[in-house]
C-alpha cells in the first residue's frame, strides 16, 4: 500500500494508544519505522517485477557501469562478496543481466545488461522516481537536502 501521509502512528493504532516511552528517541527506532514504510511503497510501485531495492540498485549500477565485476559491484552496495553473487545470480535468472569474459582478464567476468534489463531499468526509474517524490512529498526542496546530507554522515 502506497504512502499515505508522514510517519507518526504505530501500525493499528494512534500514538496516544501505545506507550512509547523513549522509543521515538532512537534514530535506530525512527529509522526502521521511516524504512519500513519506504520499503512497502517501493515494492508497491514495483510490484510485479520481481525486483527489491537491493536489485534495484544492482541493476542501475549494472546499466550506469557496463563490465562492472561483481566485485566491485559487492563494494558499490557495501555488500560482501556473496551477497553481490547472490544479487547477480537473481538478476541473471530474471533474465536482466549476463556476465560475459572480461576482456583483460580470463578469470574475471564483467556485467551487462541483457535486452530486457534495459527495458526493465528504464521503466523502474521511473516508478522508483514516483515513488520517491510520494514518500518525499511532505518536505521541501531545502528539507529534502538535509535529510539526505544527514543521513550520509551516518
Amino acid at each position: 500500500m502506497p504512502a499515505t501521509g508522514p510517519l507518526k502512528t504505530a501500525p493499528g493504532g494512534s500514538q496516544s494508544e501505545i506507550d512509547y516511552g523513549d522509543l521515538p528517541d532512537h534514530i535506530g527506532y525512527v529509522l526502521r519505522r521511516a524504512h519500513l514504510r519506504l520499503y512497502e511503497d517501493f515494492y508497491a510501485a514495483v510490484k510485479g517485477t520481481g525486483i527489491s531495492p537491493a536489485l534495484y540498485s544492482a541493476l542501475l549500477l549494472v546499466e550506469l557501469n557496463p563490465g562492472i565485476q561483481q566485485g566491485h559491484l559487492g563494494q558499490a552496495l557495501g555488500v560482501a562478496r556473496s551477497g553481490a553473487m547472490t544479487m547477480v545470480d537473481r538478476l541473471e535468472r530474471l533474465g536482466l543481466v549476463l556476465r560475459q569474459p572480461a576482456p583483460r582478464d580470463r578469470r574475471a567476468y564483467g556485467l551487462h545488461l541483457t535486452p530486457k534489463g534495459q527495458k526493465l531499468a528504464a521503466s523502474l526509474r521511473i516508478k522508483v522516481g514516483e515513488h520517491d517524490r510520494r514518500i518525499g512529498r511532505w518536505l521541501d526542496a531545502a528539507e529534502r537536502r538535509r535529510l539526505m546530507e544527514l543521513l550520509q554522515r551516518i
